[in-house]
Order: structure tokens, then C-alpha cells, then sequence
């Protein structure tokens, strides 16, 4: 299964636990569009941790979803599909130059080093990005779990499909956010999901780093829950209506979640610190970009800000298709399609390498 490369027209497919997002964009006189689009609520259990429990109901969902997006169904057998971005391992390497046939050697190498997996039980991909100078190679290295990749394959074919090639979330995620005119120093990415916030440092070209914390909207709810004696549903509402307002029946809510986020905050500053030890000494992060669904709520982009001490932006998951490019509105609002990015980043793929 390929990680880095295609060569086939195809539409993004992203699965998580709760929900299938479906994206396909077209090309036409250097021009780029959205084509069309879906998303679908999945049954709790059919999806457990980024593992399918039944293959069946999934797949059964993913034509569903096809067939309902939107303005026109998806008809393209050839899918480019995501693996959530805890089951999956990436990072950046130097090694020494050497002949083509042993570089693929010294890769497994570095990845059993690096990576907490079995190699032997995984696809390893790998591309060489630069020299650095005569003697060192600069790849970045992907690892991701076979069982989980022939998994999701499986079904991908249960529904009919054709998958061409497997990405890590990070890699569709910066795809759809990071132009290549922005900035040459470092891009910390912060997707807040319902199940997890996952951090991404990128370094042009690529995605140098990534990590993952369980402090997240479920565990939002789940302490406006106790605090204010709520049941999930109830809290869900309230932390929608909510955000971050610090007024009025709000700020008991935001009493509730500040715990969780001062962790995550406490973790930013963790990272970025790691990094310029680890990575590059001389550099900093220069810019924060959010995204995910709960980087929909009311104030969470300034209330992060204020804490970090750096300017925080939304992400724009439309600065590299040409409909936004021109001034025309998007099909997605800006706001929802913060929800869209991981999707619309491997539909990026779909037609960029055709």
C-alpha cells in the first residue's frame, strides 16, 4: 500500500469512530473546485479506536455516504483513504548517504529505532526529500500497522472501491492547510477533535513531528457533566452553545473545561520547547493554526492565543483550491469546513498527482 504516491485520479475517504467524510475536486483550465462532497455519522461501536469492528454496516455506510454527497454522488472507484493519526507513525530523518539498493536498509533501521511498533508487522514508506550536504539524506519516514491498513483496504473493496493509496492524517491535514507560499519556518497544526487533539509540526516540505493527547470535546462534556449535573446530551448542548464565553450561565461551563485546558496548553508549551531542543535549535514556531470540529467553538482560537503568548489562526482548508483562491464563496462555510480539512486534504491529493 502506497503512503506517498499515486498516479490516479481519485476522491479523499475520511473514517474516524464517529463519522465518514467524503470529498472530490476537479480540475479544469488550471482552475480547482469542490465536485462534491458528503459526511455521515457513524453508530457508536462500528468504530472503535481507529479499529473496525464491523466491516459490514461500514461499508454499507461508505456507499451511502457517496451516493448522498452533495451537489452530485460520487461515482469514482479509485479512493485515497486516511489512517487516524495515533495508529500511524511519521518523522523525519537524516542518514548517510549510500548506495540507492541499501537505503530502504537503513530506513527499517531508523524506524524500528524511532517507532514503537513492529516493523515486520507494518508498511514502512519512505521519500527522499533533500540533501543536506555530500554526505547526509534528508527522508521522511511513514510506519503505519498492516493489519490496520489491510483492514481498512478490505472495506474500502466491500464498498466496491479501489483504494490507491493510505496517508497518515497529518500529511492530508497540512496538504489542506499550509500554502506553499507561507512561511520556511516552522507551522504547529492543532487538530481539537471530539476524541482526541493531535498536534503537527511542519517544516516546508513536510510534516517534521506529530503527537497526540486524549484531552478533547468528549472529555469537554464529559466534566460539564459533573460539574453542572448534566446528562452527556444536555452537556453537549450547553458546550455547543458556549464555547468559551466566560458570561452568564457560560461560565460555569468554562469553569468546568479550564482544567482540561490548561493540560493542553501545558502540552503546547512542552512541544514547541521539545522541538527547538530535538529538531532545529535556532528556530521557532512562527505560526499556530487550529482546526477540527471544536475549533468551531466561540473563543477558543483567543482564549489559546492570550495563554501561549502567540497569534493563533483558524485554518482555511481553501487556500490551495482555486474556488476560494478567486474570491468566490465556498460550498463549505469557512466555519464548518474546519470539520472537512483532513478530507479535502487527501481529495488534494486525488487530483494533484494525475
Amino acid at each position: 500500500m502506497s503512503i506517498f504516491n499515486n498516479n490516479l485520479s481519485a476522491f479523499g475517504l475520511d473514517l474516524s469512530d464517529r463519522s465518514i467524510k467524503v470529498a472530490q475536486l476537479k480540475k479544469a483550465s488550471k482552475k480547482i473546485s469542490l465536485y462534491s462532497y458528503g459526511r455521515e455519522n457513524i453508530p457508536e461501536g462500528l468504530i472503535i479506536n481507529g479499529e473496525i469492528k464491523n466491516k459490514e454496516e461500514v461499508a454499507k455506510l461508505i456507499k451511502k455516504t457517496l451516493s448522498n454527497a452533495k451537489p452530485n454522488p460520487i461515482k469514482s472507484k479509485f479512493v485515497i483513504y486516511s489512517i487516524p493519526e495515533p495508529k500511524g507513525f511519521i518523522r523525519v530523518v537524516k542518514i548517510s548517504r549510500t548506495k540507492e539498493n541499501d537505503i530502504e536498509q537503513a530506513v527499517r533501521y531508523e524506524a524500528e529505532q524511532l517507532f514503537p511498533i513492529d516493523i515486520n508487522e507494518s508498511y514502512v514508506d519512505w521519500q527522499v526529500l533533500s540533501s543536506d550536504n555530500d554526505k547526509m539524506l534528508k527522508i521522511i519516514v511513514a510506519v503505519v500497522p498492516r493489519l490496520l491498513v489491510d483492514s481498512y483496504s478490505s472495506v474500502m473493496e466491500m464498498a466496491s472501491l479501489k483504494p490507491i493509496a493510505a496517508e497518515i492524517e497529518s500529511i492530508a491535514i497540512t496538504r489542506s492547510l499550509i500554502n506553499e507560499n507561507q512561511s520556511s519556518k516552522p507551522i504547529l497544526v492543532i487538530d481539537l477533535g471530539k476524541d482526541r487533539t493531535s498536534f503537527i509540526i511542519f517544516k516546508n516540505p513536510t510534516v517534521q513531528f506529530t503527537a497526540s493527547i486524549p484531552v478533547c470535546g468528549e472529555e469537554f462534556i464529559k466534566a460539564i457533566s459533573k460539574k453542572l449535573g448534566l446528562d452527556k446530551i444536555a452537556a453537549e448542548e450547553i458546550k455547543n452553545k458556549c464555547g468559551l464565553k466566560f458570561e452568564g450561565e457560560c461560565k460555569e461551563v468554562f469553569k468546568a473545561i479550564q482544567p482540561s485546558l490548561h493540560e493542553m496548553i501545558k502540552y503546547i508549551n512542552k512541544l514547541t520547547y521539545y522541538y527547538k531542543e530535538h529538531f532545529v535549535s535556532d528556530e521557532n514556531i512562527a505560526k499556530i493554526i487550529i482546526c477540527g470540529g471544536e475549533a468551531k467553538r466561540v473563543g477558543i482560537s483567543s482564549f489559546l492565543s492570550l495563554q501561549i503568548k502567540k497569534e493563533i489562526e483558524k485554518g482555511n482548508p481553501w487556500v490551495n483550491i482555486m474556488t476560494f483562491k478567486n474570491k468566490e464563496i465556498p460550498p463549505i462555510s469557512r466555519n464548518d469546513s474546519l470539520v472537512f480539512v483532513t478530507v479535502l486534504g487527501l481529495a488534494l491529493r486525488g487530483i494533484r498527482e494525475k
